[in-house]
């Protein structure tokens, strides 16, 4: 946790590009007289999970381009710091990936009214630059440190009148949950930002493209079973190297172990436009033993089995790759996430198999599987038998 509490603590200004960064703020983690006590934990353990159960809807069927929208509880390093949940998402490419992720957290700003969010970037408050038009003058990136938040659906802003020099966060927290009609931002600002999301979450939808692909069987049940995996492929595939490439270049034990001899079948795909443009717009020849039908096949057959072929290789060098990287195990991180619900006191005083406690338990799961937890647990399926 080290790396990324120096990240979401704003010391490090080297951040990762095409990266968004967000922290969420539960106005009871101001009250809070131990950031560290096992309350302020179970109380951050619960508001975890209930925003992820909140957000589930809008985000079950989308395919991330690089890891997908997740939190994680933040382990105050003295008792100045505020207790939160933060987050990080990589966009690589995809655009359309930040802002679903800020369209995401006006939603849990709406769903949960006593929380504050912030989110930035490399740009650092990219929000004030969209609505950068219609900003007080003052507002610059040199006095916008700790005053720029999302809150019940809304930009609030907190102004330089009551606060001329550079507020602490603990002083803009409390300041934006007392003062709220004087931190909310002007509707023109309201109106930029909106304007930006406001086509979600059907814009999202709109980004997802299917596609029907000729894949090995190994392949197609990867994505039968984690369609998810396919940000994966085509990853391995786009950022390919010297040395990746000789991953795959006399074989592919684990997706292609019968090399020619490979019978191909058809899968659907869904994966972001972006992913698409990515496999389609690269020229790449394929290895001589992979089974390519003749290029005059007809129909859609060679351009099918073509993009089926960058796929399979994008699948072959990440999972060469974390072989060679150690990646081992299968699963366990569900028991070890079930195990910290229960240290932190998430099921206290319920009894295992009461309702209450198969309630929280659904709650749990269906926060698991959306989470980047799951993401990690499901490579490994590349490890193992499908």
């Amino acid at each position: 946790m080290a790396d990324a509490d120096s990240i979401f603590s704003q010391k490090n200004s080297r951040l990762p590009e095409d990266t968004v960064f967000f922290s969420i703020y539960p106005d009871s983690s101001l009250q809070s007289p131990n950031p560290n006590s096992s309350t302020t934990a179970a109380e951050l353990q619960s508001l975890h999970l209930q925003i992820l159960q909140a957000l589930s809807p809008y985000i079950a069927n989308y395919i991330w381009q690089h890891e997908p929208f997740t939190l994680s509880i933040s382990t105050p390093a003295s008792t100045n710091d505020v207790p939160h949940l933060h987050g990080k998402l990589r966009f690589g490419d995809n655009m359309e990936d930040e802002w679903f992720a800020v369209f995401l957290l006006f939603q849990a700003s709406r769903h949960f009214p006593n929380i504050s969010v912030r989110v930035w970037d490399t740009d650092g408050e990219f929000l004030l630059i969209e609505a950068a038009f219609h900003l007080p003058r003052w507002v610059n990136p040199d006095t916008s440190t700790n005053r720029v938040f999302i809150r019940r659906g809304s930009l609030h802003i907190v102004p330089l009148t009551d606060f001329p020099s550079a507020p602490t966060l603990r002083e803009s927290l409390k300041y934006v949950i007392e003062s709220e009609g004087k931190t909310k931002a002007d509707d023109s600002v309201q109106i930029a930002i909106q304007n930006r999301i406001g086509e979600y979450p059907e814009r999202a939808s709109r980004n997802m493209h299917r596609v029907r692909v000729r894949v090995p069987v190994k392949v197609a049940q990867v994505l039968r079973h984690e369609p998810c995996l396919i940000s994966l492929a085509v990853e391995g595939f786009y950022d390919r190297d010297v040395d990746s490439m000789k991953l795959i270049a006399t074989r592919m034990e684990r997706f292609l172990p019968n090399g020619s001899s490979e019978e191909l079948v058809e899968a659907n795909v869904v994966m972001s436009r972006a992913m698409y443009a990515q496999l389609v717009q690269q020229t790449f020849q394929a290895p001589k033993w992979y089974p390519m039908p003749a290029r005059g096949a007809g129909g859609a057959a060679y351009a099918e089995a073509e993009l089926g072929m960058k796929i399979t290789c994008g699948f072959e060098m990440v999972y060469q790759m974390r072989r060679r990287e150690g990646v081992e195990g299968k699963g366990s991180t569900w028991e070890v996430f079930r195990q910290s619900l229960e240290r932190s006191g998430y099921f206290e005083g319920l009894l295992p198999g009461s309702k209450e406690y198969r309630r929280l338990m659904e709650s749990a799961e269906e926060y698991y599987r959306n989470s980047a937890l799951h993401s990690r647990a499901s490579v490994c399926h590349l490890r193992g038998d499908v």
